[in-house]
């Protein structure tokens, strides 16, 4: 018995697997963490305590967590974005942030960024992977 394989189109693969790994960047990444993270953003921003709604304007989504006072971070593979807030006082800081999440020997802890992780850490991962998804299918084209 005699077997005979024939295949085509292996250079429009190569092309589109090409195309595919072309799209995956550092900044297709970084997006995607960002979109994701947003979502946890909203939530922190809902859930902050406000007196005069400085802590709530000062979250914020970066890829860097320096001048953050509390933050939460969401990771793909090396990729970190940080959700967290960042100074908005007229003076430029919101240091009581960490106060106001983790509570001090005085006063009560009121977290605001741990619950929204909690709440919306699958929302923020569905929002991501649509991103990843989005990006694969227009390179694929």
């Amino acid at each position: 018995m005699r077997l005979s394989i024939s295949a085509k189109g292996f250079p429009e693969l190569e092309r589109k697997l090409a195309r595919i790994f072309k799209a995956f960047t550092a900044d297709t990444v970084q997006a995607a963490l960002t979109a994701g993270a947003e979502e946890i953003a909203q939530e922190a921003r809902r859930l902050a305590p406000v007196a005069t709604g400085a802590l709530r304007d000062s979250i914020q989504v970066m890829s860097s967590r320096e001048d953050m006072q509390s933050y939460v971070k969401s990771r793909a593979g090396e990729r970190i974005v940080y959700i967290g807030s960042v100074g908005s006082d007229p003076d430029g800081d919101v240091y009581y942030a960490r106060y106001i999440e983790y509570g001090t020997a005085r006063t009560a802890a009121h977290p605001f960024l741990r619950p929204a992780l909690a709440a919306k850490g699958d929302v923020a991962g569905q929002v991501t992977v649509r991103h990843f998804q989005k990006a694969f299918l227009e390179a694929a084209k």
